[in-house]
């Protein structure tokens, strides 16, 4: 029933306040041993706003008083006196979990003891909140959550020496009202972040509940794990998205700055190589098809085949002016250039009248579609 001492020294002129957090018995009141003066002195105690009188003790008259006032978790108490003596309260904890009962679960599950034939089960907050949204969903049964009844965990089981009141975690002294009103503050916060113990009126419903509540933490991590890995290839796609096409970009831009290569091929025969094209370069003997456009030095056109069925003959045969022949050797298919064919290897003195004047310089802008 009782566990741990409990103890406090009350200075004249001086008040002790707390929230109780955990149940304590005042089984004793004593005058401190050394006497300031031979007149009465009584021990004075608020509960919830309320003031009440414990005890009244006289110097060589009635120098302690036998109490059972037992103060219960929850209640709000302000310990104080009148007159000039110090006094001491003493008392015990008062613990009312029995743990006899539960020794297969000792194990499995630290956070369980039996109060009365109920569980106590320990969660956090984040567990609690899961609770009621499992009931809500109706996995677990309706109305368990209503059997339930909450106490704040507390360690507080060791012995306190009553000369360190004023340092002590849960008795504090308070010297205004404004102060009071901070260590409520602060004792609000640190209920908050302890977890608390519920009680399920059931205990065989102790075991399924706890692997309800792992099993649906688990189930909520993983969907976050899945949600965030989802999250991670979906960034990883669009990574390497931009990736690609700022590649792209990037060799789009060099192409286009590259400036062309010019060849000289001989006889003031040149070719401004404006696209490589793929494959095998021809060769004298293949069927060559051709798109071209053909212009004056003046970029009067005199001739053209730019769609439809492409312009063939015979690479190196002579079907073609020698320009020509010479000028696409080796090309490769999709390839384009544009030839400047001097007039000896094209119409030469006499030219092709009326389109190509007498020692014409021709220019040729040609792809090469297909060969053969």
């Amino acid at each position: 029933m009782y566990s741990g001492f409990w103890g406090l020294k009350i200075v004249p002129g001086k008040t002790y306040s707390q929230l109780v957090d955990m149940p304590f018995r005042v089984s004793n009141a004593a005058l401190d041993a050394t006497i300031e003066n031979a007149t009465r002195t009584s021990v004075l105690v608020t509960v919830d706003g309320k003031q009440f009188t414990l005890c009244s003790l006289t110097p060589a008259s009635i120098e302690q008083q036998t109490l059972d006032i037992t103060f219960t978790e929850g209640e709000e108490i302000t310990f104080e006196t009148q007159g000039d003596n110090a006094v001491h309260l003493t008392g015990n904890f008062v613990n009312e979990m029995i743990d006899d009962d539960d020794s297969e679960d000792e194990d499995d599950d630290e956070d369980v003891a039996i109060n009365g034939g109920a569980v106590d089960l320990t969660v956090t907050d984040e567990e609690m909140e899961l609770l009621k949204s499992m009931e809500r969903e109706g996995l677990i049964n309706p109305g368990i959550l209503g059997q339930i009844g909450m106490e704040e965990e507390s360690d507080s089981d060791a012995d306190y020496d009553s000369d360190d009141a004023e340092t002590d975690g849960r008795i504090r002294e308070v010297t205004s009202d404004e102060e009071l009103e901070l260590v409520a503050e602060a004792e609000a916060e640190e209920e908050e972040e302890e977890p608390v113990k519920i009680k399920i009126k059931d205990q065989a419903a102790k075991k399924d509940l706890r692997k309800e509540i792992k099993k649906e933490i688990k189930k909520e991590a993983e969907k976050e794990a899945k949600k965030e890995a989802q999250k991670e290839a979906k960034a990883d796609k669009k990574r390497k998205a931009e990736a690609a096409e700022a590649a792209s970009a990037k060799q789009q831009k060099q192409e286009k700055d590259k400036k062309p290569a010019t060849k000289d091929l001989g006889g003031g025969l040149t070719a401004l190589i404006q696209k490589e094209g793929t494959g095998a370069g021809a060769k004298n003997g293949q069927r060559i098809g051709m798109y071209y456009i053909g212009k004056l030095t003046t970029g009067r056109v005199f001739d053209q085949n730019t769609r439809g069925k492409p312009f063939w003959f015979r690479l190196g045969a002579g079907e073609v002016i020698r320009g020509w022949d010479k000028g696409i050797l080796g090309m490769k298919k999709g390839g384009e250039r544009r030839l400047t064919i001097p007039a000896n290897l094209a119409y030469g003195k006499r030219g092709a009248p009326p389109d190509i004047p007498p020692n014409a310089t021709l220019v040729f802008d040609i792809r090469l579609v297909d060969m053969k």
